[in-house]
């Protein structure tokens, strides 16, 4: 028997299926995912987790299958110090966006320009001798969004399908470990000249990054 730290949450699963119910999750405070065993029918609360739900807790029980099977649920205390200096000092991941570049011409003289290809890298290092682990709820990974003004004008992941499977993650120490997609630029469906803020989602941490490009046009 062992005891786990972190932040309890749910998320709907197995969706339009007959067993369509709460799934329940804890976020540890490295960020590592741990899914819960529910001790309910697949469609049905788990009436412990329910009502423990959106609060950081100390459950005792052991993992099993990739799941953490619970034998009490109590509410966190932190051994030593205050809440916020224990969680400081809690190792995570190191998460860098790095883009192809800070500044980037984009051609508007016609005939009609090809678009352009952009490279994206979200690159995570682990900086300690062992392996970061973690659970995403799909087969997605990661994502990458760039925005302009407010506006989410292109997301990597729209119109991708992803397998509805949890899949573990493992980030082994030492050295980066990036992430690379292309986003390909249509020149003339940009607004408009200025700073795109580029941000990448680690999903099994829940950890962003972001950089700001800035975009101008040759006319």
């Amino acid at each position: 028997m062992k005891a786990f730290q972190g932040f309890l949450f749910s998320k709907l699963q197995a969706i339009g299926t007959r067993s369509e119910g709460p799934g329940y999750y804890m976020q540890q405070f490295d960020y590592c995912e741990i899914p819960i065993a529910k001790q309910a029918e697949p469609w049905r609360e788990d009436p412990l987790l329910q009502q423990a739900l959106s609060t950081k807790v100390s459950i005792s029980g052991k993992i099993a299958d990739g799941e953490l099977h619970y034998d009490a649920i109590n509410p966190y205390s932190p051994p030593t110090g205050t809440e916020a200096d224990v969680e400081a000092e809690l190792p995570s991941l190191k998460i860098t966006l790095i883009p192809e570049a800070g500044e980037l011409w984009l051609d508007l003289m016609p005939p009609s320009p090809p678009p352009r290809p952009f490279k994206i890298t979200l690159e995570l290092e682990w900086p300690y001798r062992s392996i970061w682990q973690g659970i995403c709820p799909t087969s997605q990974l990661y994502d990458f969004f760039v925005e302009f003004d407010g506006k989410c004008i292109w997301q990597w992941s729209e119109g991708r399908a992803f397998m509805d499977v949890l899949t573990p993650v493992a980030i082994p120490g030492g050295s980066p470990h990036p992430f690379t997609e292309i986003w390909i630029i249509e020149p003339g469906t940009l607004p408009a000249e200025g700073l795109y803020t580029i941000r990448g989602l680690f999903i099994a941490s829940g950890q962003e990054a972001e950089r700001q490009v800035q975009i101008r046009f040759a006319h």
